[in-house]
C-alpha cells in the first residue's frame, strides 16, 4: 500500500472492500480468550486475524491464541483505549501492508481483543474516524462478555465493566455451568435492563445455551467519546517470568493464601506454567475463583509467564512473597 504524505491511500476501497472488524471486550477474567480460542478453532483456515492488546507488559494471550502456527499481533503494557492507541492503528496499517506485499493473505475479518481494562468507546471511534482506517476497515460489533459469577459485581462496582456493556452490540454470558441457573437468570435481566439495545447469548464451555435478540436499534455516536484513564486508578501488575521449572503443590499452595486473604483485590490471575514434571499448563482465574488448570498440548516457548492484575496490594510484597514460597524445599 502506497501512503502519500497526506496519510491517505492513494486507491481507497468500496466499503463493500473493507475489512469486518469485531471488537471483543469484556472485564478482567469474564473469558475473552476461551471463547476466541474456541471460535478460531472452528474457523480453521477461514479464521480471522487476530490483535490482542493487554494490560501488562509480559504477554500470555499470544500462546493461547498460537493457531496453525500464526500468532496473533499483540499490544501489551497498557490499553488501547488510551495508552496504545497509536500502537493499534499502526498494527492495522501492518496488516494491510502484509497484504500488499503478498506476506499475509487478506482477512476480511479481525478481531481485536481488548484489555479488561479497556473502555472499547475509544477504540471503536479510532478504527472509524482515522483517515486511514477509516477507508479499509469498518466495526461490524462491539461484542462483551459477561462472567455469570461475577459479572453483576463486576458492573455494579467496576466503572469500566459498565462502560464496556453500554458500547456492546452483543453480550456473551460466559461460564453459565458454574452458575445457579437463578442467578444466570438474575444477571441476564440486569443486562437487558442496563443495555437493552444489546443481544444477549449465554454460553458454558464455549458452547451456546441460549440467545436473545435485542429490544431496540443501536444507534453509533457520532463525536469522539471522552477517554477516562481512571479505570486504572489503584490497578498494578506483577508480571513473573522464570526459567526454572515450578513446583505445582508449592505454587498451588502459595495461590490458595493469596486468595483467601487478598481474593477480592485480586482482579486477574493467567499464565502459562512451566510445571515440573508435567510441562506447560495453562492458569485462569478471577477474584476468588480459579478456573481448573489446562494442560496444552501445542508446542509453547519454554518457561513461567504468569502475569497478576491486582487492586492496592504492594507489587514488591507480592513477588517477594511468591519467589520466597516457591524457593522452599
Amino acid at each position: 500500500m502506497t501512503v502519500p504524505q497526506s496519510g491517505i491511500p492513494t486507491q481507497t476501497p468500496s466499503s463493500q472492500n473493507r475489512r469486518a472488524v469485531t471488537l471483543l471486550s469484556g472485564f478482567l477474567g469474564s473469558g475473552k480468550t476461551t471463547l476466541l480460542r474456541r471460535e478460531l478453532s472452528r474457523a480453521g483456515a477461514h479464521a480471522p486475524a487476530v490483535i490482542v492488546n493487554d494490560f501488562g507488559r509480559t504477554m500470555v494471550d499470544d500462546v493461547l491464541l498460537t493457531t496453525r502456527g500464526e500468532r496473533p499481533v499483540t499490544l501489551p503494557d497498557g490499553c488501547a483505549c488510551c495508552t496504545r492507541k497509536e500502537d493499534l492503528a499502526r498494527a492495522l496499517t501492518d496488516l494491510l501492508d502484509s497484504e500488499q506485499r503478498g506476506d499475509a493473505p487478506r482477512r476480511d475479518h479481525v478481531v481485536i481483543e481488548t484489555s479488561g481494562l479497556a473502555d472499547p468507546g475509544p477504540i471503536a471511534f479510532t478504527v472509524a474516524h482515522d483517515p486511514v482506517l477509516k477507508h479499509h476497515y469498518a466495526l461490524a460489533r462491539v461484542r462483551v462478555t459477561v462472567d455469570a459469577l461475577t459479572g453483576l459485581d463486576s458492573i455494579e462496582l467496576e466503572e469500566v465493566a459498565l462502560r464496556q456493556l453500554l458500547a456492546a452490540d452483543e453480550v456473551v454470558v460466559t461460564k453459565a455451568d458454574l452458575a445457579e441457573p437463578d442467578d444466570v437468570d438474575r444477571l441476564v435481566r440486569r443486562l437487558r435492563e442496563v443495555n437493552p439495545s444489546a443481544s444477549v447469548s449465554v454460553t458454558a464451555n464455549g458452547e451456546l445455551l441460549r440467545a436473545e435478540e435485542a429490544l431496540s436499534v443501536r444507534r453509533r455516536p457520532t463525536a469522539p467519546p471522552v477517554v477516562h484513564t481512571a479505570h486504572v486508578t489503584g490497578v498494578s501488575t506483577l508480571e513473573v517470568v522464570t526459567d526454572e521449572p515450578l513446583d505445582w503443590q508449592a505454587f498451588s499452595v502459595w495461590l490458595s493464601l493469596l486468595l483467601h486473604s487478598r481474593g477480592g483485590d485480586v482482579l486477574r490471575v493467567k499464565g502459562v506454567l512451566d510445571v515440573r514434571g508435567v510441562g506447560p499448563v495453562a492458569v485462569n482465574g478471577v477474584q476468588h475463583v480459579v478456573h481448573r488448570p489446562e494442560h496444552l498440548g501445542s508446542p509453547v516457548p519454554t518457561g513461567t509467564r504468569l502475569v497478576f492484575i491486582v487492586r492496592d496490594i504492594e507489587i514488591e510484597l507480592l513477588e517477594r512473597s511468591f519467589h520466597t514460597f516457591l524457593a522452599i524445599k
